[in-house]
């Protein structure tokens, strides 16, 4: 009888298994573009776009704006492409490419990052991921901060497809 209650058991944790893995594999998921890299003169010069806000975490809504301009500078003059959002006080840092899209990450200036006691969040972030296709770039904008002592994290998102100049 034992044993028989054990085959029963691992056979329902086997078709549990099976039934879980096909409803997660039915789910609608993101599609990363596939192919290579562009040539670095798909992408160097000034970009900007207008961003509509998908995300907004630990902030009133006033202060999750739905739209936001965003102007990129991208330089391909040494190898990997670096890229600027708005101005040089958010780094330069490399447009590396993973995963089928561009990506890179700096620091937000203390000028624009969120206050917290009266002062600017020393870890305030901005995230970039883009895909080039059709003369455009396409993708997201984000800014974030980490959890402190006194104050919580803060996620914000805008979709943007940028066009030159």
């Amino acid at each position: 009888m034992p044993v028989a209650l054990a085959a029963l058991i691992v056979l329902a944790v086997a078709v549990y298994l099976v039934v879980d893995r096909e409803s997660v594999d039915a789910q609608p998921g993101v599609t990363v573009p596939t192919g290579g890299p562009v040539p670095s003169s798909e992408l160097a010069g000034e970009w900007s776009g207008e961003g509509s806000l998908t995300d907004c975490a630990g902030l009133d809504d006033v202060d999750c704006p739905a739209g936001r301009q965003v102007v990129l500078a991208i330089e391909c003059s040494e190898r990997p492409c670096v890229v600027t959002p708005f101005e040089r006080g958010y780094g330069q840092p490399p447009l590396e490419f993973q995963d089928g899209r561009y990506r890179a990450a700096g620091p937000v200036p203390a000028k624009s990052a969120p206050t917290c006691g009266g002062a600017p969040t020393a870890s305030a972030l901005w995230r970039l991921e883009i895909v080039a296709a059709d003369g455009r770039l396409a993708g997201t904008y984000a800014e974030s901060t980490v959890q402190g002592f006194d104050c919580g994290a803060t996620w914000l998102r805008w979709q943007i497809t940028f066009e030159r100049g």
